[in-house]
């Protein structure tokens, strides 16, 4: 006869993924929407093989078109950054718990029937994240397409080895699959910038509207700490 055993199962090595609502959506989406639209009706797409579909420059010009609004936009998501990280014990002697966070390059996406995002990372910035202003028809359902989708960072290695199994596990299912995240408007998604990313090809008749970032923090004591920093002893 067996006896019973104590199994602590503790999920390792997380990848946050940060969502949550911006304050007063509803304004600032009204505002994003028809500034982002204007836009894409009076400039070129910017060349970036990875989209199909129309995307401003990734660089600080869209704080220049896209009005106050993106301000209040970018506001709570840097609040959200500051308290989502912390200096670990390798940093040297610096103000405060929590680096504070400033946006390094920001663009704005349309896609309509057909559009897509292929699979990329962010490289060389800490927290990137994508903010819906308008969702189009993208529903849970997954008819209209056009979901978030999350890659596991260490690759299809898990069902690769053995497809026709899994770990007993709610939390860890996903081992070596993408996650399709469905947004609704007004959704902000932070998540570490070397988490590869897609977007699904959208079928919806409206438009796509989102604006994506990527974040750096804000260490004015030490401008080249990371790579001059003497180890601690």
């Amino acid at each position: 006869m067996s006896q019973e055993m104590e199994i602590r199962i503790r999920p390792i090595f997380s990848t946050p993924l940060l969502v949550f609502t911006i304050p007063f959506h509803e304004r600032i989406n009204k505002e994003l929407r028809r500034a982002i639209l204007e836009r894409e009706a009076s400039h070129p797409a910017e060349a970036d093989h990875e989209v199909v579909g129309w995307s401003s420059p990734h660089d600080m010009s869209m704080f220049g078109w896209a009005g106050p609004a993106l301000k209040d936009l970018i506001a709570p998501i840097l609040e959200v950054a500051t308290q989502a990280t912390e200096f670990s014990e390798r940093a040297p002697e610096v103000t405060g718990k929590h680096p504070r966070w400033q946006v390094v390059e920001t663009w704005a996406n349309v896609q309509r029937k057909g559009g897509s995002n292929s699979v990329h990372p962010h490289p060389g910035t800490f927290w990137s994240g994508v903010y819906y202003v308008d969702v189009g028809d993208i529903s849970p359902d997954g008819k209209s397409g056009g979901d978030l989708l999350l890659f596991d960072p260490r690759g299809c290695l898990p069902t690769m080895l053995a497809p026709y199994l899994r770990y007993a596990v709610a939390e860890l299912h996903d081992a070596g699959k993408s996650i399709a995240f469905t947004p609704t408007a007004g959704q902000c998604v932070l998540f570490p910038g070397w988490l590869s990313h897609a977007v699904g090809v959208y079928n919806g008749t409206g438009p796509r509207i989102s604006v994506a970032f990527n974040l750096d923090p804000i260490i004015e004591e030490f401008k080249d700490w990371r790579f001059n920093a003497p180890p601690k002893k």
